[in-house]
């Protein structure tokens, strides 16, 4: 086989991941010896992102859908969908917010959920106990090796005993006036020094930096996955363009010794390229030690898809807010792969692959979509959907964002207009979840 007819191979399906995902994934806690095996739940938890001060993605509220006539999940059946998507396991390195009523404390529910980074919220409006009896609840969350969250705090005096076994205060921005929630987050500063605040509702970077001004520890809201100032003047930095001067002699099917000498530019890319190259999933015996070697080992496909995902690795930004955007575009771009499994040809699931990935683009390098596209070479269906919301690929991208943004009776609508199995919506999203998870990973380790 010649070396150009190797690059265009496509690898078979049951092919390793792409090199951002070469490491193993995280050890599965063993079961309990006397746990009996059951059904998984067929259950969509929605994930909200939690962002910290240092704006990493630090971990996720995960919830049952609620809301358009849909009725509420009950709180047995939620909980075992945690346990199917291992959320104590997440727990053990990264934070999982977990909505939780006063009698699932006394069921012991949560139990199986408890890690580390565990947070327990409670709605304080939702329960009717006397503060001492919520107290109790709360000191018996703690006890389980979890934190505990409350929604609702106040200053008053009464409310003292929960406060002090409190380890999240969570403040929803909606819900008061800026001057109301400068006050009152300025006041817990004070009064409360160790304990931490988890801002929701954020919805702009302006927000958020605002928020932390304020004291805010943790936020929630849309704020991550928008564009915070798009310059129509501002330049693509070299290494970025670099990376996709190789995504465009890759697409054009261009010669190996003109994708070598580009790669040549750019100690750091010839660095990366050799990284992936040598990764344990790619099985070398002997290490690769030249770029010639190195295209031979990954192929076009695997090298295309690494290529895209270095961009969020790439430039003089905030590495950290990068590496959170490059979390969610895996999450959806290995989400849009996988839900059209059944429906389109893997050519056309590499290009919807693309579409999660580049869908962020815009945010991640502050310059207008249509600036960044016209410097790619793609195809008219990834710009349609990109540019325009149109085209064959835009349904899927629609499906996905919906999910994102926990709209899940519309995009069940979606999905049924398009033909997708409702039912498989969920197990889907949790592997693509699970995916992204395993494919960063090793960043954690390294």
């Amino acid at each position: 086989m010649g070396l150009l007819s190797f690059l265009k191979k496509k690898p078979e399906q049951s092919a390793a991941p792409a090199p951002a995902a070469a490491s193993q994934p995280a050890a599965q806690a063993e079961p309990a010896p006397q746990e009996v095996a059951r059904p998984a739940v067929n259950v969509i938890l929605c994930r909200s992102e939690i962002v910290d001060q240092r704006l990493r993605l630090c971990g996720y509220r995960f919830a049952a859908p609620s809301g358009a006539g849909r009725p509420p999940l009950p709180e047995a059946l939620f909980f075992e969908a945690l346990v199917d998507a291992d959320v104590a396991g997440f727990a053990q390195r990264r934070v999982a917010l977990v909505p939780i009523s006063t009698d699932a404390v006394v069921f012991q529910r949560h139990l199986p959920v408890a890690a580390p980074h565990t947070i327990f919220l409670i709605e304080r409006g939702q329960t009717t106990l006397a503060v001492d009896q919520l107290a109790g609840r709360m000191s018996a969350l703690r006890e389980s090796g979890a934190q505990v969250a409350l929604h609702g705090v106040s200053l008053e005096p009464a409310d003292a005993p929960l406060l002090a076994v409190c380890d999240v205060a969570v403040l929803n921005l909606n819900e008061h006036s800026l001057a109301e929630f400068q006050t009152l987050t300025r006041q817990l500063r004070a009064v409360y020094p160790k304990l931490k605040l988890l801002i929701d509702g954020v919805e702009s970077w302006d927000e958020q930096r605002m928020c932390l001004a304020w004291g805010g520890d943790y936020f929630m809201g849309s704020f991550l996955v928008t564009s915070d100032k798009i310059d129509p003047d501002a330049k693509i930095d070299q290494s970025r363009m670099t990376s996709i001067e190789l995504l465009n002699l890759l697409r054009s099917d261009a010669e190996l010794p003109a994708m070598i000498e580009v790669a040549k530019r750019d100690p750091g890319m010839t660095f990366q390229v050799l990284q992936w190259a040598n990764s344990p999933a790619n099985g070398q015996v002997t290490k690769v030690t030249s770029l010639n070697q190195a295209f031979m080992v990954l192929g076009r496909n695997q090298l295309y898809r690494g290529l895209t995902m270095s961009m969020f690795r790439l430039g003089g930004g905030n590495r950290e807010r990068d590496e959170s955007l490059l979390e969610v575009a895996l999450t959806r771009a290995r989400f849009l792969e996988m839900v059209a499994q059944d429906q389109l040809p893997q050519a056309k699931r590499d290009e919807l692959f693309l579409v999660g990935l580049l869908s962020l683009f815009d945010v991640l390098m502050g310059v207008p979509m249509g600036v960044i596209l016209d410097k790619m070479h793609l195809s008219d269906e990834i710009r349609d959907v990109l540019l325009k919301s149109e085209g064959p690929y835009a349904s899927y991208l629609m499906l996905v964002l919906l999910l994102e943004r926990n709209k899940v009776e519309r995009a069940m609508e979606v999905a049924d207009g398009m033909g997708l199995p409702i039912e498989g919506m969920g197990e889907i999203g949790a592997a693509a979840f699970q995916w992204a998870q395993d494919s960063l990973h090793h960043k954690a380790n390294e």
